[in-house]
């Protein structure tokens, strides 16, 4: 009887691995069937894609590269419908096109604008620009966002602090509320100074902040700060008593992105400030770095600048014809500087692992001569 029962044991379990089998099979014949349908409905970036033989011109063409990142792929073609479903059962990251596009924002107005600019150039705001992307107004922020604040989305991360300069009408912190929900979110605009000359220290033309709904409430939690973004005194005291309080309740700041005034000195001075205050690992993130006069001088001077600094070294007997490697061009920033990383017209400075520190007003401001590359780059011994 015993060889009976381990017989029928035997014969049952090879049985049930006979049916698991087909079960994996065919979640796994399903899984890739989606991955091509996917595959298939996603066209080239800016262009078209052709299936059967047939163009097809959709609005979602723009936005490719972000179907594989939902796909856990970091945009790069998922090898096996393994790791597709793995790298889903462990990512909570939002989607930041999708929360943005809810809220209006201009961070990726691009992708609405766009394709009716290629349909009719009478729609296209600078038709004349050879570069697609320029012809339209709206930008196409979503891929640096969700590459660099994505893992900031997931709902296991710690508590950090975020700020944006430049609120305006609120629709780009709405989508950073709910894209970080657990980010203590601070935000800074001038125009919702007391009504009255720039010369008094308040602002003439209208208050844009207040026609979002939750403008009173950010008031009230001291989340919202009204002033010159670009004035030293003002960063510095919502830095020292809202921001990094005395009492040691704020967590890191980890993120500064500045879309304010988009002028060059404006600009400049959030790099200067902002950056040594930055936790390590975390971002600046500067838009708006078009080729327009307002921030022309920060795109040509200041960028090549800080991307001599990310590759200095320091040697002193190293190439230039043996006199050595020129010195940092912005000696507050290169010592904190892990990397840059920019799309159009937006940049990420990321910072290393030396600690966030306070410095005095003389190193926190723009240094003399910061607008003056060619000092630095090709007069410097």
């Amino acid at each position: 009887m015993s060889g009976a029962s381990g017989s029928k044991k035997s014969i049952l379990l090879v049985v049930m691995g006979i049916a698991i089998g087909m079960a994996l099979s065919s979640l796994r014949q399903d899984s890739n069937a989606w991955v091509e349908q996917m595959s298939q409905s996603s066209v080239a970036l800016l262009g078209t894609s052709v299936n059967g033989g047939q163009e097809k011109t959709v609005e979602s063409s723009l936005r490719s590269g972000e179907d594989e990142r939902r796909m856990g792929t970091n945009n790069a073609p998922a090898s096996t419908s393994d790791e597709l479903l793995t790298s889903w059962s462990v990512s909570t990251e939002r989607d930041f096109f999708k929360i943005a596009e809810g809220y209006g924002t201009d961070k990726v107005r691009g992708y609405k604008n766009l394709p009716k600019c290629l349909e009719d150039e009478s729609k296209c705001d600078r038709p004349e620009a050879p570069e697609r992307q320029c012809k339209v107004t709206g930008h196409f922020y979503n891929t640096m966002y969700q590459r660099w604040l994505g893992p900031y989305s997931n709902d296991n991360v710690e508590p950090f602090q975020f700020l944006e300069i430049g609120y305006f009408n609120g629709n780009g912190f709405d989508s950073y509320t709910d894209f970080l929900p657990n980010a203590e979110k601070h935000s800074m605009e001038i125009s919702c100074l007391p009504e009255g000359p720039r010369s008094e220290g308040k602002w003439p033309w209208g208050n844009f902040a207040r026609h979002n709904r939750n403008y009173q409430s950010l008031l009230d939690a001291r989340r919202l700060h009204c002033g010159d973004a670009s004035d030293f005194d003002f960063l510095h005291k919502i830095y020292s008593t809202e921001m990094q309080r005395p009492d040691g309740t704020a967590p890191a700041l980890k993120v500064v992105i500045d879309d304010g005034s988009h002028v060059s000195e404006h600009m400049a001075m959030s790099l200067f400030f902002w950056f040594p205050r930055i936790a390590p690992g975390g971002i600046l993130v500067i838009e708006d770095i078009e080729p327009m006069s307002e921030a022309s001088v920060f795109r040509r001077q200041i960028m090549p600048q800080v991307h001599h600094d990310v590759h200095y070294c320091g040697l002193k007997e190293y190439g230039y014809g043996g006199k050595g490697e020129p010195a940092p061009c912005f000696p507050t920033i290169q010592p904190l500087l892990k990397s840059i990383h920019c799309e159009m017209h937006i940049c990420v400075f990321e910072r290393n692992d030396v600690p966030a520190s306070d410095p005095p007003k003389e190193q926190s401001t723009i240094p003399p001569g910061a607008f003056d590359a060619k000092k630095c780059l090709f007069e410097s011994k």
